[in-house]
């Protein structure tokens, strides 16, 4: 039992010190200049600390945001939502052609080492939704059911 308990309690404890929220005066002053200098209507603005990384989730224009910076402060992941009307042409008209009886219900646009990728979440009826990751050439790289 007491081996347990040290297995729980070293287990919380690394949850703990994964994903710290941060205050604003705890994160380097070039990451909030900088987040504000590209998102300068940025609202709802929460840090959070991951190792040595920072992640920041905030609005921008009533659009959610999450961007990861390692220690230097170079943007490593930007994920955020986008409308429909965003999403690239070719995307939309592949959607469009395999899948008529869906409606899209989410766009996210993913940017991680220097790659681009969409999450486009569709609906079909009440009960059935399935959750697509596209290449920006369209290709399926992932699908599953929601």
């Amino acid at each position: 039992m007491k081996n347990l308990f040290v297995i729980a309690l070293a287990i919380l404890a690394s949850v703990a010190m994964y994903g710290q929220d941060l205050k604003t005066t705890e994160v380097p002053s070039t990451f909030t200049e900088g987040l504000l200098k590209v998102y300068p209507n940025a609202t709802d603005i929460e840090w959070e600390r991951n190792g040595n990384d920072y992640k920041v989730e905030f609005d921008s224009g009533k659009m959610e945001h999450e961007i990861w910076f390692n220690k230097t402060g170079d943007m490593v992941r930007v994920q955020k939502d986008i409308t429909k009307k965003e999403l690239p042409t070719a995307l939309a008209e592949i959607i469009k052609r395999d899948y008529a009886d869906y409606t899209i219900d989410d766009v996210e646009s993913i940017f991680k080492d220097g790659v681009t990728t969409y999450i486009v979440e569709l609906e079909k009826g009440w009960f059935e939704a399935i959750r697509i990751t596209f290449s920006t050439t369209g290709k399926v790289l992932n699908i599953s059911k929601d």
